[in-house]
């Protein structure tokens, strides 16, 4: 991961920054953003001469400058504090708070709330499919624990939550995550099937889950096992040499990453903006083993 230090190191100026945004962005032949036009070239100050942010547009005539239809579009924080906060969002396993940003950034809370959700905007799944050993879950995050009632002097022990939001998510043993927001009445056989069939290769993969009754059935569309945790977390079966012991537990760390993340961060999410925040957790756990998610990230920014 790319730390604070290597930012200030790698962009000292904001000329720095906007060449590497420019690279990223753009490689070797720069387009305008208006009209796809390869025909540019540097805009001119009576001045100043050739400015280094700013372009000119052959075909429509148009000025432009690299950050034009991206997340920095319009902003008037400089890309500096724009790669820091990336940074920070970056290395931070379990989240950031806006109000942490803003005290490591030295800026206003509602500010940095803002950039992070331009850069949560940016974090788009990419499509491709999971395979190989495939584990499969649902969560309930956020919410209240239910006040009690007299109802529960007869029936001790520990009052459910409400208001809480489902999301799905399916992993691949070491490999990529996918995850979305659901809603509660969103959760049948047949719509779980359509999530399945949505996030993984079928006949590809061999899926585990445990033992929801939404589940059932999905022995019809790819290769299907399932553990009951009433019973035990791990089990081990016939296929267990070759594809491994029948549990859930790689897609329970994700949702205990991302219920601390809300708990210990983040506080509280309302579900307008918690698939913001479940992109962020999703994108920071595939990207948790290469070095290439500052980039990456980076040039999802600029090419929406």
């Amino acid at each position: 991961m790319t730390s604070l230090v290597e930012v200030y190191r790698r962009w000292p100026t904001k000329d720095d920054c906007i060449a590497h945004l420019e690279a990223v962005r753009w490689g070797e032949q720069p387009l305008c953003p208006y009209c796809g036009a390869d025909r540019v070239s540097r805009n001119r100050d009576a001045k100043r001469g050739l400015t280094a942010s700013r372009w000119k547009c052959q075909r429509c005539d148009r000025s432009f400058s690299v950050t034009v239809g991206t997340i920095f579009h319009n902003s008037h924080i400089d890309l500096q504090r724009w790669f820091s906060l990336i940074s920070l969002m970056l290395n931070a396993k379990k989240g950031l708070s806006a109000m942490q940003a803003a005290r490591d950034l030295d800026m206003r809370r509602p500010t940095v709330w803002s950039m992070m959700h331009r850069i949560r905007s940016a974090l788009a799944d990419d499509g491709k499919l999971l395979a190989g050993i495939v584990e499969m879950d649902e969560a309930y995050v956020d919410g209240k624990r239910r006040p009690a009632n007299r109802k529960d002097d007869d029936q001790p022990g520990p009052r459910g939550p409400c208001g809480k939001q489902p999301v799905i998510g399916a992993v691949e043993r070491g490999g990529r995550l996918k995850a979305m927001v659901i809603d509660k009445a969103e959760m049948t056989a047949d719509d779980i099937r359509n999530y399945v069939t949505g996030m993984i290769d079928l006949p590809r993969a061999v899926l585990t889950t445990d033992e929801y009754a939404g589940y059932n059935g999905l022995n019809k569309n790819i290769a299907h096992r399932r553990i009951n945790h009433s019973r035990v977390y791990v089990e081990r079966d016939l296929f267990s040499a070759e594809f491994g012991p029948i549990q859930t537990n790689t897609i329970e760390s994700v949702w205990a990453i991302l219920k601390r993340a809300i708990a210990g961060q983040f506080h509280h999410v309302s579900r307008k903006y918690l698939p913001l925040y479940l992109s962020e957790v999703t994108y920071r756990y595939n990207a948790r083993r290469t070095g290439e998610a500052f980039d990456r990230l980076l040039h999802l920014a600029t090419n929406p």
